[in-house]
């Protein structure tokens, strides 16, 4: 039985067992390196923005649509990160077992297309199905690849790495907010929603050719993930965390534009720039939280963001609803929130390693499923029941806070469990005999 070791991390990633003759040294921080993390920005500008822009489509069908509940709307962003996240098992497997341009010209094609078909439709139970979950399945051949492979390329700037290429995700829900809006007024839903799949399938197509794994197993991949992996407490904790950060994250990017609109009053205009104030907020954390992430762990670092985004909940945003102070919600909650997607890849690198951290990353995300299918569609309900027809939040509002309280308990109980049982916080796990590691490069 042979380990497999990663040798060339910060420190705090160092692995503590040494290398085997099974496992060769594969060189990081490479020129092709950062152009894989530019393409993974690129990917994830067209895939996250267009998911992190839904609220601006959802305040159109409420109007669109006047009979359909909040609750039935919010199920079609949810269903499409839900999706995303249920199919990272597999999407995970196969960008380790065929060749990952092909995965993400593939899913990107899909992704484009659920949007294309999505304006033909005329119920919301049809937006369900093609922005919603057909979505969902391009989506996640496209993004679960994209938010790994950062990881893999990069050592010694892997937090930097990881956060600049999720900053896509920002800085496409920033343009694209209000480029949706924008469309939305001039030419109609169905013409905005036909203009975003065309940029998502010729986005996928032009830059997937950069994508490529940096390693591989030479022995041959074995199952959809490492079953030490996933049986360990360490990742029981982990996937738990997972399901609240995800909830967490979500959730403001589907709630705070309708709340302007409806409980503090201003026009779908200002709502628009409610979600582009989040997105590009969350554009500038990512910039601090890498190098934050590298110094100081990047658990340290998630914990900072979680304890920071349930302060602006129950201090910015349940107490004070008016105009400026949802703008200062929006700006703090999408600075402190935005890193949180970030640190998960980084905190799996360094529990279990880069060397199959696709497929095992993939079998994570799926915790973002009960996340995002929990908190939206509830939050809907519980605005549906408690808030007088749109006008009032505050339910929605202290159910978004649990999840993030919930998260931030969640990942201190990690780091005490992994200190306490190892002295350490990365332990590389031992591979089944015959896997060991070639460098693709």
């Amino acid at each position: 039985m042979s380990s497999i070791h990663s040798t060339d991390k910060p420190a705090h990633h160092q692995q503590a067992d040494a290398n085997t003759e099974d496992s060769i040294e594969m060189p990081q921080d490479t020129l092709h390196g950062w152009a894989v993390v530019g393409g993974c920005f690129v990917i994830l500008m067209a895939s996250m923005g267009s998911s992190n822009s839904y609220g601006v489509y959802l305040q159109e069908y409420q109007q669109v649509f006047p009979t359909a509940s909040t609750s039935l709307l919010s199920w079609v962003g949810s269903l499409q990160f839900a999706v995303i996240s249920f199919l990272g098992v597999f999407s995970g497997a196969a960008g380790e077992r065929f060749p990952l341009q092909l995965v993400i010209a593939g899913g990107s094609v899909v992704a484009g297309g659920a949007f294309i078909a999505a304006s033909f439709c005329q119920t919301p139970v049809g937006l369900l199905f093609t922005q919603g979950v057909l979505f969902g399945v391009g989506g996640s051949f496209m993004m679960i690849p994209a938010m790994c492979l950062p990881a893999q390329w990069m050592g010694r700037h892997r937090g930097l790495a990881t956060c600049l290429a999720t900053t896509g995700g920002s800085i496409g829900g920033l343009w694209m907010s209000l480029a949706t809006r924008a469309l939305i007024a001039h030419a109609g839903w169905q013409w905005s929603l036909r203009a975003n799949g065309i940029i998502i399938v010729c986005v996928g197509l032009a830059v997937s050719p950069l994508m490529r794994m940096r390693t591989r197993l030479a022995g041959g991949r074995r199952g959809l993930a490492d079953a030490r992996v996933v049986g360990s407490m360490r990742f029981a904790l982990l996937f738990l965390a997972s399901v609240f950060v995800a909830g967490g994250y979500f959730a403001p990017y589907e709630f705070l534009p309708p709340f302007a609109v409806g409980q503090v009053g201003v026009s779908k205009t200002w709502g628009a720039n409610v979600s582009s104030v989040l997105n590009g907020s969350g554009t500038l954390s990512r910039l601090v939280a890498g190098p934050l992430a590298d110094a100081i762990g990047p658990m340290w670092a998630l914990v900072g963001c979680l304890v920071a985004s349930l302060v602006a909940v129950f201090a910015l945003w349940l107490p004070l609803a008016s105009l400026k102070m949802t703008l200062v919600t929006a700006a703090v909650l999408g600075f402190t929130g935005g890193s949180l997607i970030s640190m998960t890849p980084l905190i799996t690198a360094e529990l279990f390693g880069v060397e199959r951290l696709l497929s095992i990353l993939g079998v994570l995300y799926f915790a973002s499923t009960v996340g995002t299918m929990v908190c939206s569609p509830v939050g809907g309900l519980l605005l549906d029941r408690y808030g007088a027809g749109g006008a009032d939040y505050t339910s929605v509002i202290v159910y978004i806070g649990v999840f993030y309280a919930a998260a931030a308990v969640l990942v201190v109980a990690l780091w005490v469990y992994s200190v306490r049982r190892s002295g350490r916080i990365n332990e590389a796990p031992q591979k089944a005999c015959g896997d060991r590691v070639e460098a693709l490069d």
